[in-house]
C-alpha cells in the first residue's frame, strides 16, 4: 500500500469516527432533551397522589447529559421541595371538578388525550388550554379555575411526551400544532358550533402559536399566548449560551440534536418556528410576557408579536419572571378576559 493510500484511508478513518461521534453526542443530546424522561424533570414528574400527600419531587439518577438537560431546563430548583398547600389545593380542586377524558386521532395517526372540564349550564365557549415543558393538565388547574368561573368549558391536552400521553417523544409545540387542529376539530365535531380560545404558556405557548399557522376551523375566535418562545432552535441557543456558557461550541451541539431529531422524530429543531407560523396566522391573538424572564427572553415577545399580521395585543408584566405573570392577577386575567370577549361576541 502506498504512503498516498494510507494517508487517505486514515482520513477517512478520521472522518468516519468523528461523525459516528458526533451523531452520538446528538443521539445522546436528543434522548434528554426530546425524550419523555426530560419531561420528568417538574412538577409533571409527580403523580396527582403524590402532591395531594405531599411528596417532593425526587431528583433523577444523575449523569453529566442529565445535568445538562436539567441546567438547560433550569428545572433543577424544584428537586427536593414539598408540594405548596396552595398547589395541593389546586390539584384537589382539578380532581374533583374533571368532567371526563376525551380523546382522538391525531393527524399522525396517534391517539391523544385530553383532559374535560364541562360547565354545569350550558355554554358554547370552549378553551383549549396548553401547558408547559416539564408538567401536565393538572398544573393549569389555577388557570382553569379562573376559565371555568368565567363560565367557560376546558379541554387540556397531554402534550406529546407527557403526562398520560402515549408519545415517548417530545416535539416541544412542533407536532403539538398539529394535535391542537385537530383537538378544535373535536370539538366542533362532538359540541356543533362551540366558539374556540386557545390558550397556553411557554412550550404550550409556542404550540399554540406554531398551530396558528395551521388551518383551523372558523370557531376558533382567537388566542392567548404567555412567555411562549419564536422557535426551538433560538430557544435551545439561547439556553446553551446563557446557562451553560457554551459560546461558539452552541451551534455545533445544536446542529447534531438537530440531526438526529430528524432521524427519530421526524422534525427539525429549526423548523419549529413559532415566528413563521404566527407569519401565516388569522386569528387574532394575545401575546403575554414578563419582563424579567430569562428563560424565554423576553426579546422574544417582540419578534413574535412583530411576525403576526392579524389583530393583536401585547400584554408587558414588569418585573415578572417565566411563567410568573399569572401572579399580577388583575391584570393578568383582566387582560385575557377583556380580549377574549370581544371576539366571542
Amino acid at each position: 500500500m502506498t504512503t498516498t493510500n494510507r494517508t487517505l484511508l486514515a482520513a477517512a478513518g478520521i472522518a468516519l469516527g468523528a461523525g459516528a461521534a458526533w451523531l452520538g453526542l446528538g443521539n445522546a443530546l436528543y434522548s434528554q432533551l426530546l425524550t419523555r424522561k426530560a419531561a420528568l424533570t417538574g412538577t409533571g414528574g409527580l403523580s396527582t397522589r403524590d402532591i395531594l400527600a405531599g411528596r417532593p419531587t425526587p431528583p433523577p439518577k444523575s449523569n453529566g447529559l442529565i445535568r445538562l438537560a436539567k441546567k438547560l431546563a433550569k428545572m433543577e430548583e424544584s428537586h427536593g421541595a414539598a408540594p405548596s398547600p396552595e398547589l395541593q389545593e389546586a390539584v384537589r380542586w382539578y380532581v374533583e371538578h374533571k368532567s371526563q377524558v376525551a380523546d382522538t386521532a391525531s393527524p399522525r395517526g396517534d391517539r391523544i388525550l385530553a383532559d374535560v372540564f364541562l360547565q354545569e349550564g350550558q355554554t358554547d365557549i370552549w378553551v383549549i388550554c396548553m401547558h408547559g415543558f416539564s408538567s401536565c393538565p393538572r398544573d393549569l388547574s389555577t388557570v382553569v379555575q379562573r376559565f371555568q368561573g368565567w363560565g367557560w368549558n376546558a379541554l387540556l391536552p397531554h402534550l406529546r411526551g407527557h403526562g398520560d400521553s402515549a408519545c415517548e417523544t417530545l416535539s416541544m409545540g412542533w407536532l403539538d400544532r398539529l394535535d391542537i387542529a385537530a383537538w378544535a376539530e373535536y370539538l366542533v365535531r362532538e359540541y356543533g358550533s362551540p366558539r374556540i380560545v386557545l390558550y397556553g404558556g411557554s412550550m404550550g405557548g409556542a404550540a399554540v402559536m406554531m398551530a396558528l399557522g395551521e388551518p383551523l376551523p372558523d370557531n376558533v375566535a382567537c388566542a392567548v399566548e404567555d412567555c411562549g418562545f419564536t422557535s426551538l432552535w433560538d430557544e435551545y441557543e439561547h439556553q446553551a449560551r446563557e446557562f451553560l456558557r457554551l459560546g461558539l461550541a452552541a451551534k455545533p451541539l445544536l446542529h447534531a440534536l438537530d440531526a438526529v431529531a430528524r432521524l427519530r422524530a421526524g422534525f427539525s429543531i429549526r423548523e419549529a418556528s413559532a415566528v413563521e407560523q404566527l407569519k401565516k396566522s388569522r386569528t387574532p391573538t394575545l401575546f403575554i410576557h414578563g419582563d424579567a424572564d430569562n428563560i424565554v427572553p423576553f426579546r422574544m415577545l417582540r419578534e413574535a408579536y412583530d411576525a403576526c399580521p392579524c389583530e393583536k395585543e401585547m400584554l408587558v408584566a414588569r418585573g415578572a419572571g417565566h411563567g410568573e405573570s399569572q401572579y399580577q392577577e388583575a391584570l393578568y386575567f383582566g387582560a385575557i378576559k377583556g380580549f377574549c370577549e370581544r371576539y366571542l361576541k
